[in-house]
């Protein structure tokens, strides 16, 4: 895609909607491959076959075991002390149980999807050999697209936490500039479960921090919002950030 559009095509001719419509197709091409990729590692960490029908305890199994992956992303040391762990699990990822429960309503919106479209939802079922779509049983393509689900809708779900943060940090704001003491954000920082504890080195790389206020210094309100480290997902295509 990057090639593409820095490529002699772009200049000679520029780009019309065909063209525009060829990048989207791929970039939505690109992001299925990669759920797919993630979901079948997650079948292989679980040792199930990708041609079994899993029961919805075995799907709400793999989505939660999903969601540690897609987020953490190639970690692997710190993928399997967490899988290991749910208290250090819960500890380590902002609102986890919401998270969890967040995926496992994606599993529900597919079984309401099979209520209401039956006819449908047998025609995807003849399409897998031994499979009943009305059953309340899921193959890997079902559970695939539960997760297509989630990436679709997570930044929605997410963006909560983002204008929570937001509220947080004009609150602290008490001159209305746009700025909060630095001093103020370490120590809203202590009270919170996981926001406001980066250094102030790493504010100042972000272009968070203004230290040229009579104030002294201020963290920028908007700049720390949309910080790479209000990213909750960082994956080979996309992020999902705070805007």
């Amino acid at each position: 895609v990057e090639a593409f559009l820095e490529s002699n095509h772009k200049l000679e001719r520029g780009f019309n909607l065909g063209d525009a419509a060829r990048v989207v197709a791929t970039i939505e091409q690109l992001i299925f491959d990669f759920e797919g990729s993630v979901l079948q590692k997650v079948y292989e960490d679980q040792r199930k076959p990708l041609s079994r029908s899993l029961s919805r305890q075995g799907m709400e199994q793999l989505l939660e075991s999903y969601m540690v992956r897609w987020m953490l992303g190639e970690d692997e040391e710190v993928i399997r002390a967490l899988s290991k762990d749910p208290k250090l699990l819960r500890a380590s990822i902002p609102h986890w149980d919401q998270i969890v429960s967040f995926a496992n309503g994606q599993a529900k919106a597919l079984d309401y999807r099979r209520q209401q479209s039956p006819t449908a939802a047998l025609a995807a079922g003849e399409a897998r050999p031994g499979h009943n779509a009305l059953a309340s049983k899921y193959s890997f393509e079902d559970v695939h697209g539960v997760v297509g689900g989630i990436t679709k809708s997570f930044a929605s779900f997410w963006d909560s936490e983002c204008r929570s943060m937001k509220s947080a940090l004009v609150e602290m704001d008490t001159h209305h500039t746009g700025r909060v003491p630095l001093s103020k954000f370490y120590s809203h920082g202590l009270d919170t479960e996981f926001r406001f504890g980066e250094s102030e080195e790493y504010l100042r790389d972000l272009g968070a921090l203004d230290e040229t206020s009579s104030r002294g210094k201020q963290v920028i309100i908007p700049n720390y919002i949309q910080a790479t480290s209000n990213c909750i997902i960082s994956s080979q295509h996309y992020l999902v950030c705070c805007v």
